[in-house]
């Protein structure tokens, strides 16, 4: 019997993208995020943890970008531990807060990109 086709997560830990300068870090996650809107290749969900859960504020500059992803379908899912540790609760502008036994299922069950 043959497995249902494995969807594709993006796994967001970090308010940039690689290591070195945290300016240039964001701004190449947000060319980055960018190009998903219009790549048909682009994840199925987003999950964000730790300080990737800042992306989805009203303060982020990418957080209109993930409105977008959010608008044609991609599903974004906040981690709930991060949100309160960074007390995040009411500033989320983007995403649904998830919990760990949801998230780990999803990874689990998922081709999953880090970045």
């Amino acid at each position: 019997m043959s497995q249902p086709p494995r969807g594709r997560v993006l796994l967001l830990g970090s308010d940039g993208m690689g290591r070195g300068n945290d300016a240039l870090g964001l701004t190449i996650l947000a060319n980055f995020l960018k190009t998903l809107v219009g790549n048909p290749l682009r994840p199925e969900k987003i999950v964000c943890w730790n300080a990737g859960v800042k992306l989805l504020t009203r303060e982020s500059p990418v957080v209109t970008t993930l409105q977008d992803l959010e608008g044609i379908g991609v599903e974004i899912l906040a981690c709930k531990t991060c949100v309160e540790h960074f007390g995040l609760q009411e500033k989320l502008r983007a995403g649904e807060i998830s919990t760990m036994p949801v998230i780990s299922d999803l990874l689990l069950r998922s081709d999953v990109l880090t970045v």
